[in-house]
């Protein structure tokens, strides 16, 4: 009578870890944290001036000057130095106070 207890018990915690398991499984996917990069910011564009920064910081070499302010800017995807001087559009992800570009376009 033990060894049916204890075979039931066992039995019990396989079918629940296998749901348990399916479970977090579907929350994974539905929240996209599945092993691709999700963001936790939506994207930003800004147009300015890219220059390059007066001191080069860990984060970003270069700045876009846009309405007297300015942003930090970094990618990993374009050489910004092709675009120093010029007037672009910039559309990337911020964080804290550099945004990490994707796409640079030229600006009319």
């Amino acid at each position: 009578m033990k060894a049916v207890f204890i075979l039931f018990f066992v039995a019990l915690l396989g079918i629940g870890g296998y749901f348990g398991y399916q479970y977090l499984l579907s929350q994974s996917l539905k929240t996209g944290t599945t092993g691709s990069q999700s963001y936790k910011s939506e994207a930003m564009t800004k147009t300015g001036t890219l220059q390059k920064a007066p001191v080069a910081s860990s984060d970003f070499e270069h700045v876009l000057l846009s309405e007297g302010k300015s942003v930090g800017v970094t990618s990993y995807k374009v050489n910004l130095d092709d675009y120093v001087g010029k007037k672009v559009t910039i559309t990337g992800q911020p964080s804290g106070t550099t945004l990490y570009a994707d796409t640079v376009v030229l600006a009319k």
